[in-house]
């Protein structure tokens, strides 16, 4: 029962994620695509973009970033309860082996548990410190810049 509420919980999560993704998605799109009207308008020899233009589109983008990357998690966190799921069933459930085979794999499958359990919350409190500048939020930051560019081409 405890981990059918957390499956729901996390389904919840992705489809709240997913909903203000696509809000912020059309967000960002919108003051993207302000750039190529106010463009092709101009008929001078006017820059193409201005800089009030571009740090528009990029205020847009780092403010819909964290929810982009909280979506992303909460669809990878749904396919593992999905595969955990599996793959305990087919494990514990095999009629192939004997019961008391089955039982020594549950309770591998509980110490397995705990200790992954015990590595989580002391990777949680060891990550609390300061994270490291140009680190992994800028190496998303420009896979998804590249990816939204390429998704409006």
């Amino acid at each position: 029962m405890k981990h059918n509420s957390l499956v729901l919980k996390h389904r919840m999560h992705l489809a709240k994620n997913a909903a203000g993704s696509i809000f912020k998605a059309g967000k960002v799109y919108s003051a993207a695509s302000k750039v190529p009207k106010e463009e092709s308008e101009n008929t001078g020899g006017d820059p193409p973009v201005s800089e009030e233009q571009a740090q528009e589109v990029e205020a847009a983008f780092d403010d819909a970033l964290p929810l982009f990357l909280q979506t992303a998690w909460s669809y990878v966190v749904r396919d593992i309860d999905k595969t955990v799921r599996e793959v305990g069933r087919k494990f514990l459930q095999d009629k192939s082996v004997p019961w008391q085979i089955r039982i020594r794999r549950a309770q591998a499958l509980q110490l397995l548990g705990q200790v992954f359990s015990t590595q989580g919350a002391s990777g949680k409190t060891a990550g609390a410190g300061a994270a490291p500048e140009g680190g992994p939020e800028s190496q998303a930051k420009a896979v998804l810049q590249e990816a939204m560019l390429g998704a409006m081409r």
